[in-house]
């Protein structure tokens, strides 16, 4: 019998999978999620695999319907629209209350260094070869602008704009589809926002971080208009 420890241990990992194969696209927007054919392509139990899902419902990335079951959720023109504008609004705030917050400064600085140093090593990734390190590369962007936020003394802001950029990241991943990576562009802007970060210029950090964000709004879905912008 499983003790509890490793049933946890394996929900994680199933939840994990899950969820990566839907911010990838290889679980495509809108598809069927049936728990035989997901029990054999992640060797999981069904209670294990209904338990992830219905987590997964609760964070966004599927859907559930009575009498239909589960599918992972459609992407839109205005779901992306509105997730940038809670990024806009938890990300702009959640930065400057961390850069006016002077308790632990130098700790938070240290940390949004080693966050940036990982991100810039997936963003060279990237432009070597997106199609195999796009889950670095999303783990650790995402990693960096919440390292920006973390700091800011308010545990209710840090939840949402984590739950807001994890949904916010699956459009900018499942872009690559459609467009390449931005690669040097991204580099330099990331670089110079942590120049401003650690220089304290809290204005010109509102300003780049909140042309950053917009630069996100490209719509990946095949029946969806593409605009010019590209990706975070």
């Amino acid at each position: 019998m499983i003790n509890p420890d490793d049933r946890k241990l394996v929900g994680q990992s199933v939840y994990e999978q899950l969820r990566s194969d839907i911010v990838t696209g290889k679980l495509p927007p809108g598809e069927k999620l049936k728990l035989n054919a997901l029990r054999i392509r992640y060797s999981a139990s069904v209670n294990t695999l209904r338990e992830t899902l219905m987590r997964l419902v609760s964070d966004g990335f599927v859907l559930f319907v009575d009498q239909k079951g589960f599918s992972v959720k459609p992407v839109s023109t205005a779901d992306l629209r509105e997730l940038l504008e809670l990024r806009q609004m938890l990300e702009l705030s959640g930065v400057r209350k961390s850069m006016e917050n002077t308790v632990g400064h130098v700790e938070w600085k240290s940390a949004l260094i080693s966050a940036h140093f990982r991100l810039n090593f997936a963003e060279k990734l990237m432009m070597e070869d997106e199609k195999n390190h796009v889950q670095v590369w999303e783990k650790a962007d995402r990693d960096f602008h919440i390292s920006m936020v973390s700091h800011c003394g308010s545990q209710q802001l840090i939840r949402y704009h984590a739950s807001v950029i994890e949904l916010y990241m699956r459009y900018q991943v499942l872009a690559l589809h459609r467009r390449p990576f931005r690669g040097q562009a991204s580099v330099s802007e990331h670089q110079a926002l942590l120049q401003c970060l650690l220089d304290d210029d809290v204005e010109s950090v509102m300003t780049m971080l909140d042309s950053h964000i917009q630069k996100g709004l490209y719509l990946p879905a095949p029946e969806l208009p593409m605009t010019s912008a590209a990706m975070v």
